[in-house]
């Protein structure tokens, strides 16, 4: 019903979008093709408007310090091939923003990943807790596959090749849900597709919880609280407090009357909060280590970095221990292209949010209409949380929906058309 009124030639460009984010988690090959046959279409429709932006040459600027870094780097042929994981995304950012022009345009990006969301918690839950495998040839064909009790063993991974980047689609879906649920509050009575919504939350919730990922539940924990303070939900928020302050009591540290804390909170949540539910881990597969190793690459090179997909490389050259990442979006692009080419992409992304920002206090006096545009700002934030101890560029999928919901965010505050 969110999209009846879309239904015109004239918005081919966003019904592509729906359909490739619809079957990007399931078929990315054929999800990828048409995004880009969207970008080329985006950029020969607005070739003009897009070139003639601050954020084209600010874009511009970056891709020419990640060449820079790339020339001069530790492993010149492995930095090169590292661009891939960023400057194909800058094209599709740039072509996505001219099709989300206004407010209800956002339907399009939410109701593909909420529907996605059940189908990925329910062959999650055959993966975890009924040991579902699917054949090496499905992988092929697929591009993903299920693997028996999950990735890491007793986590749930899903379509994913982890835990950790599931929790983050499942974070993503989450948010987007309450919004929506929020938004029809304000709109229409109670009925089945309400309904359908709260299954959804509780199905995202039950699989953040079979991740046992603690990035999720803390993302999952912030984003309850902004919504709290949006819409005022103020026993709500007395409420997640609380239950915030017995969890970390019982997490954390060595306090008073502790054992009595961890007889309320489940020992799932306490043991895996406070690392003891895998004690003894090898010193390189610590966070601590690697980012300690990152500071030191910085040092030594704080201008142009060691190059892109160089830190696996130097970091095993010094633990023999091969990481794909360092668990730290922020201080790997720092290590790899450099603290310039940090701080401008910060400034790129933190001027759109901010526009973000101001274009929500307008809709101040609507809370029904801002609520959804509040639900993209809110799930760009969680994409900052989860790589302040994770890294979600590697993931395909995800890389391209992080720039999808800031395309939009960029899009529909420079038109603010609701």
């Amino acid at each position: 019903m969110f999209l009846k009124k879309y239904n015109t030639s004239e918005n081919f460009e966003l019904k592509l979008l729906f359909i490739s984010l619809l079957i990007l988690p399931f078929q990315t090959f054929f999800g990828i093709l048409i995004l880009l046959f969207l970008t080329y279409k985006t950029w020969r429709n607005n070739y003009k408007v897009i070139i003639n932006n601050y954020l084209s040459y600010s874009l511009i600027a970056v891709t020419i310090l990640m060449m820079i870094s790339s020339i001069f780097a530790h492993n010149s042929g492995e930095a090169w091939l590292g661009m891939i994981h960023f400057f194909p995304f800058f094209i599709m950012f740039l072509g996505i923003r001219t099709i989300i022009t206004n407010y209800n345009q956002l339907f399009f990006i939410i109701l593909p990943i909420i529907f996605n969301s059940v189908i990925i918690v329910f062959l999650g839950i055959g993966e975890v807790k009924l040991g579902w495998q699917t054949p090496d040839l499905f992988f092929k064909l697929s591009g993903w596959r299920l693997m028996a009790y999950g990735i890491p063993e007793g986590r749930m991974s899903s379509v994913f090749p982890h835990a950790n980047p599931l929790t983050l689609y499942l974070t993503t879906a989450l948010i987007f849900t309450v919004a929506l649920l929020i938004y029809r509050h304000h709109k229409t009575k109670f009925n089945k597709i309400d309904l359908g919504l709260i299954f959804t939350i509780i199905i995202n919730l039950t699989g953040l919880i079979l991740t046992s990922s603690r990035n999720g539940w803390i993302i999952t924990f912030i984003s309850f609280i902004g919504f709290a303070i949006y819409v005022r939900w103020y026993l709500i928020l007395q409420l997640l407090t609380l239950g915030g302050v017995i969890i970390s009591w019982a997490s954390f540290g060595n306090l008073p009357a502790q054992n009595l804390f961890r007889k309320i909170v489940p020992s799932f949540i306490w043991l895996r909060l406070s690392d003891q539910m895998y004690p003894d881990r090898p010193l390189p597969t610590l966070r601590t280590t690697q980012w300690h190793f990152c500071l030191d690459l910085i040092t030594q090179r704080p201008f142009f970095g060691w190059g892109l997909r160089n830190f696996s490389i130097l970091y095993e050259e010094k633990t023999a221990t091969y990481l794909g990442h360092p668990h730290n979006l922020f201080l790997m692009i720092s290590a790899e292209t450099g603290l310039i080419n940090l701080l401008l992409m910060m400034f790129i992304i933190g001027k759109i949010l901010w526009q973000g920002i101001m274009t929500l206090i307008s809709f101040k006096s609507s809370q029904d209409q801002g609520i959804i545009l509040f639900s993209y700002l809110m799930v760009f934030l969680s994409f900052i949380v989860f790589n302040l101890f994770d890294v979600s560029i590697f993931d395909l999928r995800l890389n391209i929906l992080g720039w999808i919901i800031l395309a939009a965010i960029s899009g529909v505050r420079e038109k603010d058309v609701i």
